[in-house]
């Protein structure tokens, strides 16, 4: 049997139909290349620049209180921590180690001052020298006043004498028996021994008087002696150097035995009871600081607060040094030199409008923000800022709560009125 041509048959295409698929497969891809590449062209066109939402903060305006303030550091320094001084040239026991607890008053060294003993005898000899002066100058008082009365005395039984007989020479006178001459003569002699009596009473009235000024004198030179000898008794207690607090004992300041001058710093004893806050604030700032400001503070992770109580008048590589009084201190064990993270809080604003701080700020002078509108497009907006924080800003003008801006830096697109946003 003859086979047939039927399969040798090859069926052909129709080519209008080939052209029409193909025509309708390359108008699908324009399209859906158009749609996907409008907004970069409408971009371009409209010179918009295209920025990565991902490098880029976005936040939102709140509403809230605003703490005006600033971040600073410091360390914790004990109130009170005296530093101890000798009193003198001598050779120094250090009784009370670095670290070693100590009670108010407990002697933590002494001071082994020979020249200081030296003196003190010499003052202590000289000072039995002057009581003996004064001693001797009361025997020689007496003395002397008991030969002015003996004086007296002698004047007194010459008056008597001359009275009698002024009186025999007025009875033998009456009767004839002498002159008149030989009466006045007693009467002179009469007015004589009066006057010596009256000269002798004077002279011990006088010498009383001396005698108790001199009497005075030695005793005023006694006294003083004293004084002087108190003195150096107190200054030899001063060799036994006590600690003025309780507290403990901070660093020796000098060697153990070493003979040192007066004057000399021994060691420091830090008082545990009460510390206080040593920040240093940039410069910036120092005209806003004012006593009694409140400082947060975190402490070791825990917070505490505090205020300021002493304010630096003088300026250091561009630091004001303030002390601020750590309030409730006994909620975190603190330790000299600690170092501490401080907020000191200038102003506090109720209820204001702001956004947190970023670096928009330093781009336009903070006088521009991005604000985000629909479709992923955001526009230069002018605002005006208030009072800033570490972490927000004041807007007065030109935003809304609840809108969205962008914080970040402007460096990249800073020229642009308008950017989008893509993925």
């Amino acid at each position: 049997m003859i086979e047939g041509t039927s399969g040798q048959d090859e069926v052909i295409a129709n080519p209008k139909k080939i052209e029409l698929k193909k025509i309708l497969l390359t108008l699908t891809v324009l399209c859906g290349l158009c749609y996907l590449a409008l907004p970069t062209l409408s971009q371009w066109y409209s010179s918009i620049p295209s920025i990565d939402s991902n490098t880029v903060n976005i936040d939102t305006v709140i509403r809230g209180d605003l703490i005006r303030d600033v971040v600073v550091s410091g360390k914790a320094v004990a109130a009170n921590a005296p530093q101890l001084y000798s009193t003198e040239i001598g050779k120094i026991t250090l009784l009370a180690k670095p670290g070693e607890a100590v009670q108010e008053n407990q002697i933590v060294a002494h001071l082994v001052s020979p020249e200081l003993d030296a003196l003190i005898k010499q003052q202590q000899t000289t000072l039995e020298q002057l009581s003996i002066n004064a001693n001797r100058g009361v025997l020689a008082d007496k003395e002397a006043q008991l030969d002015l009365e003996s004086n007296m005395n002698t004047a007194q039984s010459s008056l008597n004498v001359a009275k009698r007989e002024f009186q025999r020479a007025e009875i033998s006178y009456a009767k004839q028996i002498i002159s008149e001459v030989d009466w006045l003569k007693s009467q002179d002699a009469v007015t004589d021994a009066t006057r010596l009596f009256q000269h002798a009473q004077k002279r011990v009235s006088f010498a009383n008087e001396r005698l108790h000024f001199e009497k005075q004198h030695r005793a005023f030179l006694v006294k003083k002696e004293q004084l002087i000898l108190d003195e150096l008794s107190r200054r030899h207690d001063a060799l036994a150097i006590k600690a003025p607090v309780n507290g403990v004992v901070g660093n020796w300041l000098v060697a153990q035995k070493n003979t040192i001058a007066a004057n000399t710093a021994i060691m420091t004893i830090v008082d545990l009871s009460l510390y206080e806050a040593e920040l240093s604030v940039p410069e910036f700032y120092a005209d806003d600081l004012g006593l009694g400001l409140e400082v947060a503070m975190k402490i070791a992770g825990v917070s505490i607060r505090g205020e300021i109580i002493a304010i630096s008048p003088e300026v250091k590589g561009n630091q004001v040094t303030v002390r601020a009084k750590i309030i409730h201190s006994n909620k975190i064990q603190l330790r000299q030199n600690q170092r501490i993270n401080a907020r000191i809080e200038f102003e506090k604003k109720e209820n204001v409008l702001m956004v947190k701080r970023g670096a928009f700020v330093g781009s336009f002078g903070g006088k521009y923000i991005f604000k985000l509108v629909e479709d992923r497009y955001a526009n230069k907006t002018a605002i005006t800022t208030g009072a800033s924080s570490v972490d927000y800003i004041e807007i007065i003008a030109g935003i809304e709560a609840g809108q969205r801006v962008i914080t970040s830096d402007y460096d990249d697109f800073n020229k642009a009125e308008q950017i989008y946003l893509n993925n």
